[in-house]
Parts: C-alpha cells; structure tokens; sequence
C-alpha cells in the first residue's frame, strides 16, 4: 500500500513538475513578450468571468442559477455583433437543415448523439452541392427554401434533435456546472476571431472563390486555369458556400462557429469514450479550445480545425465499438467528410480503414464493407471526379509527376519553405520556435502537448484505449510532418494527444491540484492566441473594442485593401476584367472570376506571361499581354515595376481608384472601362463541359 501511495506521489510530482516547468520556461523564453496589452486586458475579463461563474455555479445562486446559459448567450451576441444576425442564422439554418438529414440511430450511442448527428448532415449536404457544383441552379432564395423544407418535412427529427441537445446540456449543467462554465468561457474566447473580417491569405486567394461564384453566376466554374486549387477538396468551401447563400452574402463566421462548436464537443466525446468523467471530459474540451490554433481557425476557412472535429468524433466512434464494426452510415459519413476537407486527411485514416477491412473480412461482413466504401465515394468524391474529369489527376495539382496534367507543371508540388527537418528536438521547436513551422510568431503551438508529455506517456503505459488511439494518431502525425513540417497540417492529431494527455493529468494529479494545473494551461494556451497570424497579432482588439462592428471595415481595409478595391470595382463595372500584378497579395478570389493574378503559383500562365512582359523595359510585351487579357482594369502596388508603368501609360490607363498600398488603373473615361477579352468565357471549364448558356 505504502508503496502504491509512493508510486502516485512520483507520478503527481512529475506531471505537475512538467507544467510547471514548461510555464516558466515559457515565461523565461519570453513567448508572452509581444502580445498585445488589448488581448491581455480580454483574457483578463475572461479569467474574473470564468471565476465568477463557477463561484456562482458551485453555489447555486438564486439570482444567477445557469451562468453557462447566460455566458453562451453573451458569446453568442458578440458574434452577432460583429459577425451580424445573417450570418448566426446562417448558422443556425445550417446546423437544423444537417440535423434534419441526419437519421436516428438508436441502436448506436455515438452516432446518434446530436453533434454527430450534425456533422453526417453536413457529409450529406456536401455531397448534394458537391454533384450539383457545376450547374447553373444556385441560388439565395432557392437555397433558403430547400433548408426551410428539408426543416419542416423532417420537423421531426428536428425537434428530437432540439430536445436531446437540451436534455444534454441540462445533464452537464447539473453534474458539472462550473466545468461547463469554464468550458464556455474558454470557447468563447477562442471564437473572438469570428468577430473578424475575412483577411487571410489562403481565403482571398483560393477559398471564397466557391462561395462568390455561387453567389455571382450560381455556379462553380471549375476554372483550374485561374486558381489551380479550384478543384482539391472542397467539402469545407461547399460549408461556407452554403452558409453565404443562406445569409445572401459572405458568412464565414457561420461555418467557423460550427466547427469550433463541433470540435470541443467532439473532443469532449473522444474524451468520454476512453472512459473521462463528465468533469475531465469538460476539461479535454476547454484545453482544446485553448489551443492558439484552435483560436486562429475561427479567423479563416482553413480546413484543419475541422479535419481534427471529425477526427476526434471518428476516433471516439472506434473506441466504443471496440472490435465490433462500427454503424455503417456515420462510418461512412465520417470518412466522406474527411476526404472532401482535405486529401491529406487519408493518412491519418488509413490504419482505421486497415482496421475496418479486418474486422470485414474477420466476421464476413462483406455488404457492410462494400455499402461502407461506396457510401464514402458517392458522399465524399465529387472534387476528385471533378478534377480527374477536368484535369486528368483526381488529386490535382499534388503528384503532378506522376499524373502530368497539362494545367501544371510536371513536378510533385511540396512547398519548400516548411522543410526545418524533424528531430529529437521537433516538439520543444514546434513549441517555442513554432516561426519555424508556418506563418506564425513563436508560441503559435501552444505549450500543451509539451507540459502534457509525462502525463500523456503515463496514460498510454496504463491503459489499452488511450495506448491504441495515441499510437495511431501519433504516428500518422509523425509521418505528415515528416513530409512538410507544417504546424497547421498536424493541428488534428496535435489536439488528439492533448486531449488524452489531460487524461493522463486528471488521473496522475490529486483532485484538488488538477483544476489548477489546468487553469495555468489554459491561461498560457489562450494568452498565445495572437502569435498564431499577424492580423490578430497586431493591435487590432482594441479597434474592435473601442469602435464595436464598424472596426471590421477598417481592419479589412488596412489588412487586405484588394478586397475592398474589387468590391469597388465590380459595383461600378460588373463586367470588368482586373489583371492583378502584386505577386505578394494575389487575392482574386472574391472577383468571383472576374480577375486574374501574376502569382505563379496561382495561374502558372498569366503568371510567366507577366514575367516575360517584365522583362521588356519598352512596355510592348505588356500592351501585348494586356489585349490578350482583355484588361479593362489593372491593380499594381504604389511603386509598379517600370515595363508596367510605362505600358499602362502608353495605353492611355491613369490611377482612378486607391486603397492603402493598392492602386487600380482604367482608362481615364468611364465608358471605355470595358472588358475585351474572353478569357473568363475560355477558362470557364463548367460552361465548356456542360455547354449551357453564357452570363
């Protein structure tokens, strides 16, 4: 018994140890260093809020008896603040019209709890919009009527829906109410990104193409010319697709509040599948919306927040059936939406799929593994038909070398930039120089898994569960980031482990001594949200603060100008042809088609044709490369290249526009801002393949 009791003290003393040297280190290291006193002051209104509500919560108080409800709702209406009431019934309209699609499994515990039911109604709308993508039919109205019917013929379903999340939360309100309170406050403030505009790179480049093509024309043009990424996996751009025709207008917010939303309950659920009280359950799931990636996924349409949502639901699924096959439908469900986010995504599936086909073919189960696969295909393969039909590589533009699809060029595309290498010393790098592994600031990792390695080691030794689930996503982690050492790209199997580390924690520490190792982390986590990207590294809290919803259109003006120039643009000329030529800001995709970048890796074509204008000081290659575009306008930054200057000049061009660093150029009359060319009409694959009418 003494010795029991010693051994318990030696693993307390170790695990408490880690965190508390990981927090110091931090502190000596100096990672808080840069972050902005705006986001302390939040943290610090959220720490007073969060101890306040579990006080109240633990007492009981008649004048405050559910501080849970009252905080979501407070989180709630700061999304709608500054995200507007569109886009929270966006939303709103999103999740029922999923819930509604979803059947009931009684028979089957996990799958039919509401949040899984949730996400296997989204697999099913992705593959209905994923089919119908290239077809003229899209509309607001009509998108809005198909949600509000599907709604009231399966009112249902809805309402049972409706009744058992209630039912739900009201059970974790009475069992572990200032859990539930700290787990809210800490969502809520990993969601302040969605009071953000849509500034991020990869957005304005490549994923709102979908969504304001649909918006625009009512079809997705499948334009791989223009935007080589038009066609990978798109089942996370349909999501935003459909929450903007639903609000009628872009609604990023919508679908990111959903995943943030799905992802803390799923690794609440991949937490209590391996046996997590309610109370520890609560806490993996706070701890993982305190991961700063967690936070900086609420600011984009980036897919790996979601990959890690389905991932944890998945892994959860696996852990309850044990070596029983798992229900047919949220099986396939959840392997379709995994491919239609990210094609990547098959590496952390493959060893479950490996599983599955024993565990088929072990009790005979031959139907279930075929309806299994074909369900996958026919709900998760619409972009990759698409691209093998359009482009010859149903993977394209990745294994180009092997494909050789005319639209690329003819190599393996990996992006060299994220190639630091992998060592002994990878988890303590990726923790404190985490610049080294994305466009981050160093801390952008967290400092989580680190301070939970002891503990998370000490989990997978004692129990089978946690050792099968860690293993597996630890090594299909290793080997993505053996490929490209990219954070964002291990984000799914990072926040995995650190669910099971706090397991590990809750198990190895005192019950008294746990809430407080665990608090440190999620103030530490939280207090590095901004390190992750340099629009919410800079001051832009205070903005938000001191201004409310009217700070979003100055920070979208100061972080992506391009954006509110198209927008100017495309009012005045709707049909205009904008040649873009800042190679660092190729942001064309809310000209929804409308314009085309010089950035290489964007549009190949135009982007050598630019290089070889540039190398013609006369100008002329430029004029020619004008009049083969057609380009009635030209966006240049302040200081143009002088090839470029001196063609628009000889073209009669003068700047009539400007925004920030950004400068547009048109014929000085009005009349004459006319589009000639064809090259949308051309590269316009849907229109080419299905032959229906022109705009």
């Amino acid at each position: 018994m003494r010795e029991s009791m010693a051994q318990r003290a030696l693993i307390a003393t170790v695990t408490s140890g880690a965190v508390l040297l990981v927090l110091a280190l931090a502190w000596r290291l100096r990672l808080f260093a840069e972050i902005n006193a705006s986001w302390w002051w939040l943290l610090g209104v959220a720490s007073v809020t969060a101890m306040l509500g579990v006080t109240y919560a633990q007492a009981g108080h008649a004048g405050w008896r559910h501080p849970a409800r009252w905080l979501t709702l407070a989180g709630m209406l700061g999304v709608v603040a500054y995200a507007g009431i569109a886009t929270m019934l966006a939303c709103l309209l999103l999740m029922l019209c999923a819930a509604a699609l979803a059947p009931r499994s009684p028979g089957a515990k996990q799958a039919s709890e509401p949040a899984s039911r949730i996400v296997i109604g989204l697999a099913v709308l992705v593959a209905l919009v994923g089919w119908l993508l290239p077809f003229p039919i899209h509309t607001s109205m009509g998108y809005r009527g198909i949600a509000v019917a599907i709604c009231v013929v399966r009112y249902q379903s809805v309402l049972a829906h409706c009744k058992d999340m209630w039912q739900g939360w009201r059970g974790l309100e009475q069992e572990a109410g200032s859990w539930l309170v700290l787990a809210v406050v800490v969502t809520c403030l990993a969601g302040l990104g969605l009071w953000l505009p849509s500034v991020s790179y990869d957005d304005n480049t490549t994923h709102l193409t979908l969504p304001y093509q649909l918006l625009r024309d009512g079809y997705f043009h499948l334009d791989v010319s223009g935007q080589v990424w038009a066609l990978a996996p798109w089942g996370n751009n349909i999501l935003h697709a459909i929450a903007a025709m639903l609000a009628g207008s872009e609604a990023r917010a919508a679908v990111d509040l959903l995943w943030l939303l799905l992802g803390v309950q799923g690794a609440w659920q991949l937490a209590r599948a391996m046996g997590a009280s309610v109370r520890v359950a609560l806490a993996a799931a706070a701890l993982f919306a305190s991961l700063p990636l967690t936070g900086y996924f609420t600011t984009t349409m980036q897919v790996d927040g979601a990959s890690a949502a389905v991932l944890m639901r998945f892994a959860a699924m696996l852990a309850v059936s044990g070596r029983s096959l798992p229900p047919l439908l949220p099986t396939a469900a959840l392997l379709a939406l995994l491919a239609g986010l990210k094609a990547s995504n098959g590496v952390y599936v493959l060893p479950a799929l490996g599983w599955l086909a024993w565990l088929a073919v072990q009790q005979r189960q031959w139907r279930w593994l075929l309806s299994m696969l074909g369900l996958t295909v026919l709900l998760g393969g619409s972009s990759y038909v698409y691209a093998a039909w359009v482009t010859g590589s149903p993977l394209f533009p990745l294994f180009n070398a092997s494909f050789k699809s005319p639209y690329f060029a003819t190599i393996n595309f990996i992006d060299q930039h994220w190639m630091a290498g992998v060592t002994w010393r990878s988890l303590w790098d990726m923790t404190f120089h985490s610049d080294r592994y994305g466009e981050h600031y160093p801390g952008a990792f967290g400092i989580a898994l680190l301070a939970l390695l002891p503990a998370l080691v000490i989990e997978v030794v004692r129990r089978p569960a946690s050792r099968a689930i860690a293993v597996w996503f630890a090594a299909t982690g290793l080997l993505l980031f053996l490929q490209i050492q990219y954070l964002r790209y291990v984000f799914p199997a990072t926040a995995i482990l650190v669910v099971i580390g706090v397991l590990g924690l809750a198990r190895a520490l005192p019950a008294k001594l746990f809430p407080v190792a665990l608090s440190a982390l999620l103030v530490a986590n939280l207090a590095l949200v901004p390190t992750t990207v340099w629009y919410m590294h800079d001051d832009v809290w205070a903005l938000l603060l001191r201004q409310g919803p009217a700070a979003r259109a100055a920070i979208e003006a100061s972080r992506a100008p391009e954006r509110v120039v198209l927008r100017r643009i495309l009012m005045a000329s709707p049909q205009a042809c904008i040649l873009m030529t800042d190679k660092r800001a190729p942001f064309a995709a809310t000209a929804a088609g409308r314009a085309v970048t010089t950035k290489k890796i964007q549009d190949p074509r135009v982007g050598n044709t630019a290089a070889w204008a540039d190398e013609d000081a006369s100008g002329q290659r430029w004029q020619q490369t004008f009049a083969v575009l057609g380009s009635s306008h030209v966006m240049t930054t302040q200081s143009p290249s002088l090839p470029l200057r001196t063609a628009l000049q000889q073209r009669g061009f003068a700047v009539i526009d400007a925004e920030g660093a950004v400068r547009v150029w048109a014929a000085a009359d009005s009349q004459a801002r006319i589009c000639r060319g064809q090259l949308e009409t051309v590269r316009d694959e849907a229109r080419r393949h299905f032959q229906f009418g022109s705009h």
